[in-house]
């Protein structure tokens, strides 16, 4: 199941392996499921807030060409946003939404190019849309956020910047 998720197939190495790890962790959320039964309901806002924050925190550190420890990391406090966000009444999951949107925390240029894509991708899924096959919606504008890719990445790729 993991290997389809994550696209696979032929030859098994690093990259390919990771894209089937990470397919993993996100079915498993990291073992959050046991977290989530013993969190207070009124903290959950205040966590996918707090994780989006560490999002913006590690895009930040992606002056250049990011390492791919980098992406991982930023593609793992993503992951820890939405499993936070899922656990929200509807009305606390759009106040959320709305404050990751305003992003007032001022942050440098680079931060809201490089994570727009991402934005997107969560704002295409929380309207009821979803991905195609290659993880894009909205032909290519809004991409599912993963750390692992057979390719180049695309908070690699040069796209990102323009």
């Amino acid at each position: 199941m993991c290997a389809e998720r994550a696209g696979t197939s032929g030859p098994s190495w690093q990259p390919v392996n990771g894209k089937v790890i990470e397919q993993d962790q996100i079915l498993t959320t990291h073992n959050l499921a046991a977290w989530a039964g013993i969190a207070r309901r009124r903290a959950r806002a205040a966590l996918a807030r707090y994780s989006f924050d560490v999002v913006c925190r590690l895009v930040n550190r992606m002056a250049g060409k990011p390492i791919l420890p980098t992406i991982k990391g930023t593609a793992y406090a993503w992951r820890q946003m939405l499993f936070h966000l899922s656990l929200c009444e509807d009305a606390e999951w759009a106040a959320v939404l709305e404050w990751i949107e305003a992003d007032i925390v001022p942050r440098p240029l680079l931060v809201p190019v490089r994570r727009a894509p991402a934005l997107a991708g969560l704002r295409l899924v929380a309207a009821g849309g979803s991905f195609g096959a290659d993880g894009t919606g909205e032909r290519g504008r809004a991409r599912r956020l993963l750390g692992w890719s057979a390719d180049e990445h695309w908070m690699r790729a040069g796209h990102v910047l323009k």
